[in-house]
């Protein structure tokens, strides 16, 4: 019999995971992952076995495999051969003589994983040589495609450092792809993925680490398995290089912070995962791996400790239909996407809707973040009743925390608008001031209001009315919101966006606080050109509702003036507007028109005891003084009706009243009065009065 020595190479592409078979370990009935998001530490037992066959007489056999990688996160027990490939994985290998025709293998080992904690990054950095290639575009991984570019580009827009930008490259992958078990094994190309919109963890880290190179950030495609709703499984995920390799699993939407189930296999530039095996030997032919697999069991594990935060309701009760914000503040330890969802109670009523549920926030340590939640009251409810609704804050980095929503339907609904608030700036360049005017009116008892703008929160408790105005300085470029509300079931967004130079600018507005009812003054502001071609600029000046427009040729700057009197009181808003190419920026000012303070008197000497009553109409008056015979009383404003006691005997007095208007200016008054005792007469008239006023308040409309 003639013997010929064939070499024989069968390379088998077990495809991106998905074509080898799915893991065989179901672990430790004892010790079930219940949250693996949440693993701190991990022990498991791992052993890698498989089956090869082949005709012949086999002289020699040599198998290369993916192997759990020995590194700063994981420590990796197996007695094997190994040998490090061009890219610095770790390869098994095994090498035997005279395997025959059915080699089987079973190589055990020991696995202890920590979770990342991503706590510090450098400022600035540069790319060593052998990142670099994780920058180039691959076969499935095309990162130079255009289509793939611009969304990279727009979806990062106004990003302050690189972890926000791999964050938010992440967080759109996650969002916008679905996915879909019936994807696994096929192993698209980051276009395809694109097209498709569907896939499994491959498709998704091919994806984002596509993104992430064409805007030149570095990313790996890692090999290897995790814990999931079917025990242990294959997965991918990414590592980006922003001075250091920083995790990045978009499926489950760990970046920075990797929990420790999430075992490393290798480090590859394309999404292909390649083992092979080589038989050598005489006839060799029909080379089978027909096993080829990976069984884990979970020894021991620990669970990290989760984030505390704070929780704030706007109000104490709600009312049907009413609305409210729930706040979370907290200052995060290290670089981390909070993924936070609030969950209104269930029951055999709707009793709270919340708005947008689930919140994907990028976390920074040692940086402030607030987080707000609208949500509402139910108007369906039925009467007479008092709810308790737990709101519930689920999160898989941070502690479980409730807050409870109490509705009370024993009173109807509240009618009217109460509340009204206002931005300075439509538009602002980062470092600029934005101011946010609120007012409420035509509330009885006391309330609160509050303002949440980025990191900043402040609340006022009040009674009556109410008008303040907020200052704070947007730290973040783009679409940002402010939120304002009250404790009486009302709740404002204002939007604006902070760009980070603006062609042309708004300056040196000026609009008086105050005027007087029928006073002439002038608004104005200057256009000014910082880098826009010269070009038609069109300028309106609205003031309270009228449009006045202008159009002209900007050059370098254009001064704008417009006189403005009023003919009734109450707050007016004057909003300069400019329109130009790309660009529609308005910024808005307030004037407190006011009549001049009229003020009454009325004195009166009861109880061995002088008052003196004042009445002021139209608009108050502020820092008041009264000075009657060297007694003095001081109120910081009065406005309506106020009553002042003085230690004096009957007599006649001069009373000098000093005090401001509410626009500071001051106003001085000097008065002969007198102290005496009201007689019989006038004193019955005023029972009578008192109460005519009375029955008059019970058959008035409520």
């Amino acid at each position: 019999m003639k013997f010929r020595l064939l070499a024989l190479m069968f390379l088998l592409c077990v495809a991106i995971f998905a074509t080898l078979p799915s893991v065989a370990a179901k672990g430790i009935e004892d010790n079930v992952l219940r949250n693996p998001a949440g693993v701190e530490e991990l022990v498991v037992n791992i052993t890698q076995y498989g089956v090869v066959t082949s005709d012949g007489t086999p002289t020699k056999i040599i198998i290369n495999f993916s192997m759990p990688q020995d590194d700063d996160r994981q420590d990796v027990i197996m007695d094997i051969k190994q040998v490090t490939d061009e890219l610095g994985t770790e390869i098994g290998v095994i090498e035997k003589s005279d395997p025959g025709n059915l080699f089987v293998y079973n190589i055990p080992g020991v696995v202890k994983a920590r979770a990342n904690h991503l706590t510090l990054l450098p400022s600035s950095y540069s790319v060593p040589n052998d990142v670099k290639i994780y920058m180039q575009p691959t076969a499935h991984i095309q990162s130079s495609d255009a289509r793939i570019r611009s969304l990279a580009e727009d979806v990062t827009k106004d990003s302050k450092d690189d972890f926000e930008r791999v964050a938010k490259l992440a967080m759109w992958v996650h969002d916008h792809i679905n996915y879909d078990l019936t994807y696994t094994g096929k192993a698209l190309d980051a276009l395809s993925v694109l097209d498709q919109r569907r896939g499994v963890c491959a498709e998704y880290t091919t994806l984002f680490i596509a993104l992430a190179r064409s805007i030149g950030i570095p990313a790996k495609f890692v090999a290897g398995y995790s814990y999931g709703e079917r025990g242990w499984e294959r997965h991918a995920y990414a590592e980006a290089y922003l001075g250091k390799w920083v995790p990045v699993d978009p499926l489950w939407l760990e970046i920075g912070y990797l929990d420790a189930t999430h075992l490393k296999f290798g480090d590859h530039a394309d999404n292909s995962v390649k083992n092979n095996v080589e038989v050598t030997g005489f006839n060799v032919n029909n080379i089978e791996w027909t096993e080829d697999d990976v069984n884990l069991s979970t020894v021991s594990f620990s669970q990290i400790e989760k984030a505390d935060y704070e929780l704030a309701i706007s109000s104490e009760e709600f009312r049907k239909g009413d609305e409210g914000i729930v706040t979370l503040s907290l200052t995060p330890q290290e670089y981390i996407v909070g993924s936070m969802i609030l969950e209104p109670c269930a029951g055999d009523y709707n009793v709270v809707q919340v708005e947008n549920k689930q919140k994907d926030v990028i976390l920074r340590p040692g940086v402030k973040e607030q987080v707000y939640w609208k949500i509402k009251a139910s108007a369906d409810l039925p009467a007479n009743m008092l709810f308790t609704c737990p709101l519930t804050l689920n999160s898989r980095s941070l502690a479980l925390k409730t807050i409870d929503a109490m509705v009370n339907t024993q009173y109807g609904r509240r009618s009217g608008q109460k509340l009204s608030a206002r931005l300075s700036s439509s538009m602002l360049e980062l470092g600029e001031e934005q101011k946010v005017y609120i007012l409420v009116s035509g509330l009885s008892g006391a309330a609160k209001a509050g303002v949440l703008a980025g990191d900043a929160k402040e609340e006022w408790d009040f009674t009556g009315d109410f008008q303040t105005v907020f200052s704070f300085r947007p730290s973040e470029l783009g679409e940002n919101e402010v939120v304002v509300y009250t404790s009486q079931g009302e709740v404002l967004v204002l939007k604006y966006s902070v760009e980070a130079h603006l062609s042309v600018s708004l300056d040196n507005l000026t609009a008086p606080e105050y005027m007087k009812v029928g006073e002439a003054r002038n608004v104005s502001a200057y256009v000014i050109n910082k880098g826009v071609a010269q070009d038609s600029i069109r300028v309106n000046i609205n003031i309270d509702g009228v449009d006045n427009y202008a159009s002209f040729m900007l050059q370098n700057g254009y001064f704008v003036s417009l006189p403005v009197s009023f003919t009734s009181p109450g707050t007016k808003a004057v909003r300069f507007e400019v329109s130009a190419p790309g660009l529609n920026l308005s910024k808005t000012r307030f004037i407190e028109v006011y009549e001049e303070p009229v003020i009454y008197y009325e004195t009166d000497y009861a109880r061995s005891k002088a008052f003196l009553k004042l009445d002021v109409q139209r608009s108050k008056i502020r820092n008041v003084t009264i000075r009657i015979s060297g007694s003095e009383v001081k109120a910081d404003e009065v406005s309506g009706e106020k009553t002042f006691e003085f230690p004096l005997t009957p007599g006649k007095y001069v009373m000098e009243i000093t005090c401001n208007d509410v626009a500071g200016n001051p106003r001085k008054i000097t008065q002969d009065i007198e102290f005496r005792e009201k007689n019989f007469l006038e004193m019955l008239l005023d029972i009578i009065n008192e109460m005519v006023s009375t029955i008059s308040s019970l058959f008035a409309p409520s």
